[in-house]
């Protein structure tokens, strides 16, 4: 301390007064220390856990493939292949007694979706839950599952349905019948 009771910053800092922190400061200090190595424990033994999105972005392919649920107990799952080049919509199913594809679907897409035939369409395709009840006096009942292909130059999103049966004889091809459309954007001149 100086003559005129001034304390100077040595004096402070020697008896302890100046720079140190109160035991509150130091226990929030601690604590956030301990997080802090805590939170770095736990993420670097964490089990590291795979993306399970997937990328149905077709850049560059010429076609796209998609698996759709036909929703009857104990078979199998339809598979669809959208020809990108030709805008044909083609699907089969297994017949899981034979072991045999017996169920064939076809369709032409681009005049639903109003594109010429020499159009560059951009399609991309997904499944879904459609759950639709038959109409008329059909035998076979529509499956489970249904297709939903947008595409991009039209703006325009369409739902197919399929028959599917559990019959084992081989089928003759069926066509994929539209569901429903809709309009996500105004269409691209």
């Amino acid at each position: 301390m100086t003559p005129h009771g001034v304390m100077t910053q040595h004096s402070e800092i020697s008896s302890g007064k100046g720079l140190s922190m109160n035991g509150t400061e130091t226990s929030r200090m601690a604590w956030f220390a301990c997080g802090l190595v805590g939170g770095l424990m736990i993420s670097y033994f964490w089990p590291s856990e795979p993306a399970l999105a997937v990328d149905r972005d077709a850049g560059g392919s010429k076609f796209m493939i998609e698996t759709v649920r036909t929703g009857v107990v104990n078979s199998s799952d339809a598979v669809f292949v959208l020809d990108f080049l030709t805008g044909r919509l083609f699907g089969a199913s297994v017949n899981p007694q034979t072991r045999k594809f017996n169920q064939f679907y076809f369709r032409s897409i681009l005049p639903d979706f109003e594109l010429a035939p020499d159009s560059r369409p951009s399609f991309v395709m997904s499944s879904g839950l459609l759950n639709i009840a038959t109409r008329g006096a059909s035998l076979k009942q529509p499956s489970q599952g249904g297709l939903f292909i947008a595409e991009l130059t039209s703006g325009k999103v369409v739902a197919y349905a399929f028959p599917y049966t559990m019959n084992p004889r081989m089928e003759a091809p069926e066509p994929i019948s539209i569901v429903d459309s809709f309009q996500f954007r105004q269409a691209v001149q």
